[in-house]
């Protein structure tokens, strides 16, 4: 009996992190770039604003300024914002109240 209990109350527990959805992976087209950056989910109508997004550094424009073997400075892009019209790969966080951009798709 008490092994039929712990079987529905771990059924249970699986089924309300599922309905919580703590994390999930998505993917999005972004509408407009940076620095109001807006990016429209797969299969929704209304496109993710700004202050609900979290961009990782491998999206954002990076430089690195290096020193050369003739001891002159240079500016080295590492990475390139994003644009309109390019994928990308997002973990939805806080039931869909975060978006945290992960990479380009």
């Amino acid at each position: 009996m008490s092994a039929d209990l712990l079987g529905v109350l771990q059924a249970i527990n699986q089924a309300s992190i599922k309905g919580m959805k703590p994390t999930d992976l998505c993917f999005g087209t972004v509408v407009q770039p940076e620095p109001a950056i807006t990016i429209q989910l797969e299969g929704t109508m209304q496109p993710i604003p700004s202050a609900a997004i979290v961009l990782c550094d491998s999206v954002r424009a990076r430089q690195v300024v290096c020193t050369d073997s003739n001891g002159d400075s240079v500016t080295v892009p590492l990475s390139t914002a994003l644009t309109a019209g390019e994928r990308v790969v997002m973990l939805r966080c806080a039931q869909g109240q975060r978006f945290v951009v992960l990479s380009r798709a």
